[in-house]
């Protein structure tokens, strides 16, 4: 009788869905953490993350582990972020762009895997300094970089909660099978809530319609980097880049939205900061 009454919990809720949530609840106090210290702890944190993320390409793209240029990419992503973490910016994506010159000259032969190996200085280290650049050297960048996870976050729970309970027609199925326009609605909505949150929240009062606008195409932008990635994997026939997050597969699963919300926030604030001058 028992065992009629018990309830029957769908096996995704007890394994990836449980998983999912349990990784989330780990590791997003830490990186708000690490967010509001800066410093050395987030350089320390996103150091650490640019190096597995670069282990994970390196070895999906030659499918082979710890390769001369995971070596090359790694040493030389660690040294530019040292350097960003000093304020070094310029010399830091110097530096990226020789790792890029360097892990090509190392990468394994054949199948454009010198191509896709240089493409990881641009792909994960660039991001990652620009990253630092925006916590450190840009006015509010503590909240900007707390404001930057939220949408993220906001735009993953979104496309999870869309593509679950809606479904519908797949966004592109060659490219990533499971994403759906439902999701990437889901994702845009509740990024441009999340920006709007938080821009009012730093900024006080101002203009609502650009705080949505921003919240949205930052959120827009992480779905962008999570088909990208599901696009890398397809081409190198892999599932997961790696088990390191239960739940989400590896650094780079997980963060692939990340890496082009970073990118897309960092080169606005940027070309901003850059007409601004002109201007002044």
């Amino acid at each position: 009788m028992q065992a009629i009454m018990k309830p029957r919990i769908p096996a995704l809720l007890r394994t990836s869905l449980a998983q999912r949530i349990a990784s989330s609840l780990f590791l997003a106090p830490g990186a708000l953490a690490a967010a509001y210290a800066g410093g050395a702890v987030f350089a320390a944190v996103v150091a650490f993350a640019a190096i597995v993320m670069v282990f994970e390409w390196t070895r999906m793209i030659e499918k082979r582990e710890f390769s001369p240029a995971f070596y090359a990419l790694a040493a030389a992503g660690a040294g530019a972020l040292m350097l960003a973490a000093a304020g070094r910016f310029p010399i830091a994506f110097a530096i990226c762009g020789m790792a890029a010159l360097a892990a090509g000259a190392l990468a394994a032969r054949g199948e454009r895997r010198p191509l896709w190996a240089a493409f990881a200085a641009a792909y994960i280290l660039a991001p990652c300094a620009a990253l630092i650049w925006l916590r450190e050297a840009v006015e509010n960048g503590r909240a900007l970089t707390i404001m930057l996870l939220l949408i993220v976050w906001a735009a993953d729970t979104g496309g999870y909660i869309g593509g679950r309970l809606v479904g519908g027609p797949k966004m592109n199925p060659v490219l990533s099978p499971a994403k759906t326009w439902a999701g990437a609605v889901g994702g845009v909505i509740l990024g441009a809530l999340a920006g709007l949150a938080c821009a009012r929240w730093i900024y006080g009062e101002g203009p609502l319609a650009l705080y949505v606008l921003a919240g949205g195409c930052l959120g827009l932008a992480s779905i962008l980097g999570d088909m990208a990635e599901s696009a890398f994997k397809r081409a190198f026939g892999v599932k997961d880049t790696s088990g390191f997050i239960p739940g989400h597969g590896g650094f780079l699963d997980r963060l692939d939205g990340m890496i082009f919300a970073t990118t897309a926030m960092t080169l606005a604030l940027f070309l901003h900061m850059i007409a601004g001058r002109i201007n002044g």
